[in-house]
């Protein structure tokens, strides 16, 4: 992807049109945290926009949200999550010894995501950007067009991407 700047020049000019990814990965209301894990890891993507049947996107789930979901159930069967995750206590324990998180297959993603969907404008400059992703602490932001419909999904590294290439 090359980030294309609206008018005007250096990083201010970069817009969310022109970083985020179109063709948004998503899954299901339905789908099970092992899916969801597995359509992470096989996108290589720490979150996820989550639509209903008809398509329509409802919420967003992250990594994050999967393992705080899970951390604070203990009594599912034990599960390594993503290395990403792996919490190693170096003084204590060995890299083998990586805390492991359990996961339940009757958990959807209906039950972790977050339903407050926060957006950007495809026009949208990046230092508004960063304020919408600081302010709610978070990495990924979906974008609407003009017309109010999702178009697309920008992360912290489609902007850091963008930068490296301006």
């Amino acid at each position: 992807m090359t980030a294309k700047k609206s008018e005007g020049s250096g990083f201010a000019a970069l817009t969310a049109g022109a970083m985020m990814s179109r063709n948004m990965v998503t899954v299901p209301l339905d789908a099970t945290a092992r899916e969801i894990e597995r359509v992470l890891i096989e996108n290589d993507i720490s979150g996820v926009p989550v639509r209903d049947h008809s398509e329509r996107i409802v919420g967003i789930l992250s990594w994050r949200d999967v393992m705080e979901y899970f951390a604070q159930s203990p009594e599912n069967e034990p599960h390594r999550p993503h290395a990403f995750y792996r919490i190693v206590d170096e003084e204590t324990l060995e890299e083998d010894d990586a805390l492991e998180l359990p996961i339940d297959d009757g958990v959807t993603a209906r039950d972790m995501m977050s339903s407050d969907l926060l957006t950007v404008e495809e026009t949208d400059g990046l230092k508004s950007i960063a304020i919408t992703m600081t302010r709610h602490a978070v990495h990924r932001l979906l974008v609407r067009d003009a017309a109010g419909d999702v178009v697309g999904i920008l992360s912290t590294m489609d902007i850091l991407r963008a930068l490296a290439e301006a």
